[in-house]
């Protein structure tokens, strides 16, 4: 491993993937349904009890989107990801996935911005890994957008 390559995961999506740094994964666990929460918008699908934490699960697509076309298919996965203390009540999520993720070691050399207007909440970047579209999320304000709506603060 080169000095400017940094160890990543990616997680398939219904469309593309999303790229995390592999140390804020906690786990991968088989989808089970969450419990719903009262009034929640699409993206939010409730939360599941995970090693004594309750932990909220969503749909990241639908978030960044704000269209359902994130859909459940027998591979579908639940990455919980830890939210490096940006929270005093959500200290992980669940992202849906759609299969396993992969070990990717990724450099500048192979990391190609694709330019946007205007990134939505939660949505630090849109990149392409080798041909390959992905979403980097914005960690801590997405950690923020899902302690408000799950718990109102």
């Amino acid at each position: 491993m080169t000095e400017n390559e940094i160890r990543t995961i990616m997680a398939p999506l219904t469309d593309g993937y999303m790229l995390l740094p592999s140390s804020v994964v906690a786990e991968v666990i088989e989808f089970t349904s969450p419990e719903p929460f009262k009034k929640a918008p699409p993206w939010l699908l409730g939360d599941i009890a995970w090693n004594g934490w309750q932990v909220p699960i969503i749909s990241f697509l639908n978030l960044i989107e704000k269209t359902s076309r994130s859909v459940l298919s027998r591979k579908a996965r639940i990455l919980i990801i830890k939210t490096l203390g940006e929270s005093n009540q959500v200290y992980y999520i669940g992202l849906v996935i759609q299969g396993l993720p992969r070990l990717k070691k990724v450099s500048s050399e192979i990391l190609i911005e694709q330019e946007t207007k205007k990134l939505p909440k939660g949505l630090f970047s849109k990149v392409s890994v080798e041909d390959e579209a992905a979403f980097i999320p914005e960690l801590s304000e997405l950690t923020l957008i899902v302690e408000e709506t799950a718990y109102g603060n």
